[in-house]
């Protein structure tokens, strides 16, 4: 953006200006408080926003971490073949899995197998198993599963290369006939998968500032994230319940205009 003054233009960034607050409450509360009250949860996106963070943070007022914008978005599931003509209603909430599945071990399992039994697990995307591919011509649909390892992201590719996509199971007699292709404790990736860590405003996650270990979902629960100023402000997953103080941020933009620099917050 720029503006024209009476002297000459100005050009402007956008910044972000943190702000701690220490009213504990859990995450979602946090969130709201920030949204209504700021702009969101913070955001960031490279250690010179953890670095400022860990200079303005006041010690004496947290003893346990402090809330920022990230969370794992456990409930963001969506199939490869994202064709909406695909899928009648409420085929796409279509699931079969297995007891205590999806649990998210080490906060690493975003891809999704079927079994010869026809139940789902989910699982790292990074491991290799044999994979089912769809065929789709018109309203037919056949299933081919292909007996060589790779990664979901493999897998995936080499789907949408040689057949349609990876296998949308939508309904109880196309789970059955993906089981069929299965002998008893044969696994396969299908199409299924779904986002992971992203930041409440929406934004990329393209920076991560993990603690050693982490994160691991250790609760089973993890799905948001403190930071920790005793730490060199290094992240860790936790329950979203927990009660904490937290982190906003509003926008602000800096006006140069040669060497004058002006911050105006919005």
């Amino acid at each position: 953006m720029s503006v024209s003054t009476g002297l000459s233009a100005v050009s402007s960034q956008v910044r972000r200006q943190y702000h701690f607050v220490y009213d504990r409450k859990n995450m979602p509360e946090a969130q709201k408080y920030c949204r209504e009250t700021y702009t969101d949860l913070a955001t960031i996106d490279n250690m010179e926003d953890v670095k400022i963070l860990i200079d303005i943070g006041d010690l004496s007022k947290i003893s346990a971490g402090y809330w920022i914008g990230l969370y794992d978005d456990v409930n963001s599931w969506r199939w490869s073949l994202s064709d909406t003509s695909f899928y009648k209603d409420g085929e796409t909430e279509f699931r079969q899995w297995k007891s205590g599945q999806p649990d998210n071990i080490n906060s690493r399992e975003h891809c999704t197998v079927i079994n010869g039994g026809g139940q789902w697990g989910d699982y790292d995307c990074e491991n290799r198993h044999w994979f089912v591919c769809m065929d789709v011509r018109g309203l037919n649909v056949t299933f081919v599963l292909m007996e060589t390892l790779m990664t979901w992201t493999e897998a995936q590719s080499y789907c949408r290369e040689h057949h349609t996509d990876l296998a949308s199971v939508r309904n109880t007699a196309e789970n059955q006939k993906v089981m069929d292709l299965l002998s008893a404790g044969q696994k396969a990736w299908i199409g299924l998968f779904r986002d992971s860590w992203k930041w409440s405003d929406g934004s990329i996650l393209s920076f991560r500032h993990w603690n050693e270990g982490q994160p691991d979902n250790t609760g089973g629960k993890d799905a948001c994230v403190a930071g920790n100023l005793r730490n060199s402000g290094a992240w860790m997953d936790v329950s979203c319940d927990l009660i904490k103080p937290f982190v906003c941020y509003s926008e602000c933009y800096l006006l140069i205009n040669s060497s004058i620099y002006i911050w105006i917050l919005v």
